[in-house]
C-alpha cells in the first residue's frame, strides 16, 4: 500500500477569525481588532539556541543540531516563527541604529501565510535590546558603528561572536543572508531527514498568526490519519522571504538563485515522497511566476490531485468541524493542470516531459485530437526510456479514442518493447482487442501477461506504478546541488 499525505487547513484560523487572548489592537483606518502577542520573559533564549543550531548544522546531515531542533514542541516552533521573523525585520530595518531612546514596550507586526490580519508582537525594553544584540551578530554588523556604540559584543558568548564572524564573512563576500539561508536549510532538512518530527501533538490553544497546519495521511484511496503538522516548512519559507539578492539593498527573494533552487529542490522532494503541500508551490510561483520547472511541478501536483487515490480519499474523508481539504474535483484539478502545463510550455517550448503530461491531461479532459498531436510531438523529442514508455501508453489511448485501432496497437506494442516485463501495455492490448470483438487477440495479449514469471515481477518492471512521482526523480540531486555551497562556514 502506498502512503500519501495532503496538507489541509483549519479554516477558522486560515480566515483570521480567531482572537488571541493576550490583548487586542485596532488596525489604523479600519477599526478592525488585531491580536496582540506578549512575549514571555525567557522566550528569546530559544531564539539564541536556534541561531547556534542553524550555524552548527551541516546541510544534508542528520546531525546533533538538526536533532535538537527536530525535538522542539510545535508550540516552541510557532514562537520561533514569530521571533525569527522579528529578528529578520530588525536585521533588515537597521533598527540597531535607533536602539537608544526606544520606548519600554516595542511592537512589531507579523502576518502568517494565508492570513489577512497581522499580529502585533510586544517586547519589553530589555527583550528588545537583546533582540538587537542578536541582530548585530546574526546580521554580520557587530563591528559596525551602531553595534560597537551599544557594546553589543560584550553581551555575546563565544559561539554568538563566532556566528557574527561567519555572518560578516558572508556579507563581505556579497551574500548578506547568512542566518536566513542556513535557517531555511536547517528546517527543510528537519522535514526531510527527520520526518517523524513533523507529526505534532494536538494543541489546546492555537496561535494568532495562522500557523495551524494539518496533514491527512491516505492509503489505498482512504484516510488513515489526520494530525497537526509541525511548522518547519513555514519557518523556512518565512526566512527566505527576507533574502536580499547579490547587489540588492532590500529583500527580494524572487531575484535570488538559491531561493529558486530551494523551492525547486524541496517541491521535488515533496512530490517524490508523495507529501503534498499546495501552499509550498503557490508561494514558489508567486516569487518565480515564469520559472518553467516550478510551473511544471505545480501542474504535476494538480494532475496528481485529479487521480483516483486522492479523489477517493477526499470524498470519503470524515473531518472535524473547521477542517477543509483544498482539493477540487477531478475535472477542476485537471483544468488547473492543463493551464499550468500550457504556461510552462509557452515559456519553454522545448520541454518534452511537460508536453507529454500536457497531452495526457488533455486526453483525460476529452480533447483527444489535441492530446494525440501533443503526444506525437513529445515522442519526437523524448530520449528517456521511461518517458517514451509513458508516451506509448498515452498515445495508444488517444489513438484508440480517435478510432485509430492499428495506430493504437503499434503505440502499445512500442511501450511493451521498452519494458518487456510491464503488465500495463499488455492489459491495454487485450482491452483494445476485446473492445473490437477480437477475442483471439485479447487472449493472446493475456497469455503474454501470464507468461511472465511470477517470481520475476517487480513494481519497478512497470513504470506506470511510479508515474505520479517520476517527475521528481532528480529530487536528491537537486537537494545536493542546493546545499553544496553551504557546506563550509559552519559554527564549530
Amino acid at each position: 500500500m502506498r502512503r500519501r499525505s495532503i496538507l489541509v487547513f483549519l479554516w477558522a484560523l486560515a480566515s483570521g477569525a480567531t482572537d488571541v487572548s493576550a490583548g487586542q489592537l485596532r488596525a489604523p483606518g479600519s477599526g478592525q481588532r488585531l491580536p496582540i502577542e506578549m512575549v514571555a520573559p525567557q522566550r528569546l533564549e530559544g531564539l539564541e539556541s536556534w541561531l547556534k543550531a542553524a550555524a552548527r548544522h551541516t546541510p544534508g546531515e542528520d546531525d546533533e543540531a538538526l536533532q535538537e531542533i527536530a525535538a522542539w514542541p510545535n508550540a516552541n516552533l510557532k514562537n520561533l516563527w514569530v521571533d525569527a521573523n522579528v529578528l529578520s525585520q530588525v536585521i533588515r530595518s537597521q533598527a540597531v541604529r535607533a536602539m537608544i531612546g526606544r520606548p519600554v514596550l516595542t511592537r512589531f507586526s507579523v502576518i502568517g501565510e494565508g492570513q489577512k490580519t497581522s499580529t502585533a508582537v510586544h517586547y519589553t525594553k530589555t527583550q528588545f535590546r537583546r533582540m538587537t544584540v542578536l541582530a548585530c551578530a546574526a546580521g554580520g554588523v557587530l563591528v559596525e558603528t551602531q553595534c560597537m556604540a551599544m557594546g553589543a559584543g560584550d553581551e555575546l558568548d563565544p559561539e554568538l561572536r563566532q556566528i557574527a564572524v561567519l555572518a560578516r564573512t558572508a556579507k563581505l563576500r556579497g551574500d548578506d543572508n547568512y542566518i536566513m539561508r542556513r535557517g531555511a536549510i536547517l528546517h527543510s532538512d528537519v522535514a526531510i531527514l527527520a520526518p517523524l518530527s513533523m507529526k505534532a501533538p494536538a494543541e489546546t490553544r492555537p496561535t494568532g498568526v495562522g500557523l495551524e497546519r494539518f496533514r491527512m495521511e491516505i492509503s489505498d484511496g482512504r484516510e488513515i490519519d489526520l494530525h497537526q503538522s509541525a511548522v518547519h516548512w513555514e519557518i523556512a519559507r518565512m526566512l527566505l522571504d527576507f533574502v536580499v539578492p547579490r547587489g540588492g539593498d532590500r529583500p527580494a527573494p524572487g531575484r535570488d538563485d538559491m531561493v529558486r533552487q530551494w523551492y525547486r529542490a524541496t517541491a521535488s522532494w515533496m512530490q517524490l515522497r508523495e507529501d503534498h503541500d499546495k501552499v509550498h508551490l503557490e508561494r514558489a510561483r508567486r516569487l518565480f511566476p515564469s520559472d518553467p520547472d516550478l510551473l511544471f511541478l505545480s501542474a504535476c501536483q494538480r494532475e496528481t490531485y485529479a487521480g483516483a487515490p486522492i479523489q477517493n480519499a477526499v470524498r470519503s474523508a470524515v473531518l472535524p468541524t473547521g477542517i477543509v481539504i483544498d482539493v477540487g474535483s477531478d475535472r477542476a484539478e485537471l483544468r488547473e493542470a492543463e493551464a499550468l502545463f500550457r504556461r510552462a510550455l509557452e515559456i519553454k517550448p522545448d520541454y518534452p516531459e511537460a508536453r507529454l503530461r500536457y497531452g495526457r491531461v488533455m486526453g483525460l479532459l476529452g480533447k483527444h485530437a489535441e492530446a494525440a498531436a501533443e503526444l506525437r510531438r513529445a515522442v519526437a523529442d523524448l530520449a528517456d526510456r521511461q518517458m517514451l514508455y509513458y508516451a506509448g501508453l498515452f498515445l495508444g489511448a488517444e489513438e484508440e479514442a480517435l478510432g485509430n485501432r492499428d495506430t493504437a496497437r503499434v503505440a502499445y506494442e512500442q511501450a511493451a518493447e521498452l519494458f518487456p516485463l510491464a503488465q500495463s501495455p499488455l492489459l491495454a492490448l487485450s482491452q483494445l482487442a476485446r473492445r473490437n470483438a477480437d477475442r483471439g487477440g485479447a487472449l493472446r495479449a493475456m497469455d503474454r501477461l501470464f507468461a511472465l514469471e511470477e517470481e520475476e515481477r517487480d513494481p519497478h518492471d512497470d513504470p506506470w506504478w511510479s508515474y505520479y512521482v517520476a517527475q521528481a526523480r532528480d529530487a536528491d540531486d537537486l537537494l545536493e546541488a542546493m546545499r553544496r555551497p553551504y557546506l563550509s562556514e559552519i559554527l564549530q
